[in-house]
């Protein structure tokens, strides 16, 4: 069995990606531009929403440099704030117990590379990581997305299980074509037998 787990939000929290983009950037803006952070923040929150999640240029940290005429070598940035990436505490252990019967791999929505900076602070767990964006050029986790995955990694959908914390993307359309999925609910806003409130609840369950 394949076990596919999400990352920000599932394996990671928030901290790192948010860092990078409404903090980091701004700043080099701030700098290079000679104005002061807010005023930055506020220009470039704005860009980020004229393009939308929705478009591929979103999550592509090589084109934003580019829009924004930055000198600044945005790998610097990735590494400037790893120590940011907090990884949820039962995470480690769970990865580890699994890891002796099954296969994992990561499939985030993330560009790769944010993914790679991310699993190296997870550990050395995962056999591939996979990216949405930058693999499959795939703005979300659509039906489309997964039937690529299965064809890459040469399965059945009843060889694989997903976990993540996106209750569409990482739950409603991998189950929706016949994949066992499971929901991470931290909020704890959701009851069912998929839902998870961490990772602790898979051991149970696979």
């Amino acid at each position: 069995m394949i076990v596919s787990f999400d990352l920000d939000g599932t394996l990671v929290d928030y901290s790192y990606a948010d860092s990078v983009w409404c903090e980091g950037v701004p700043k080099i803006y701030a700098s290079e531009k000679k104005m002061g952070f807010d005023e930055a923040k506020k220009y470039v929150m704005n860009e980020y929403m004229k393009v939308g999640e929705t478009k591929i240029e979103w999550y592509n940290i090589n084109y934003w440099f580019s829009y924004f005429g930055l000198k600044t070598e945005w790998k610097f940035l990735l590494k400037k704030y790893e120590n940011r990436i907090n990884v949820y505490p039962e995470v480690k252990n769970v990865l580890s117990g699994l890891r002796k019967k099954h296969r994992l791999i990561i499939s985030s929505n993330a560009a790769s590379e944010f993914v790679d900076v991310m699993v190296k602070k997870v550990g050395n767990y995962f056999d591939y990581t996979f990216s949405s964006t930058s693999d499959f050029k795939l703005v979300k986790k659509t039906p489309e997305f997964y039937l690529r995955l299965l064809e890459q990694l040469k399965i059945g959908k009843e060889q694989i299980v997903h976990v993540g914390d996106h209750y569409e993307f990482d739950y409603l359309v991998p189950k929706s074509i016949g994949i066992r999925a499971f929901y991470v609910d931290r909020d704890n806003q959701r009851k069912g037998e998929d839902v998870i409130k961490d990772l602790n609840g898979l051991m149970g369950k696979l």
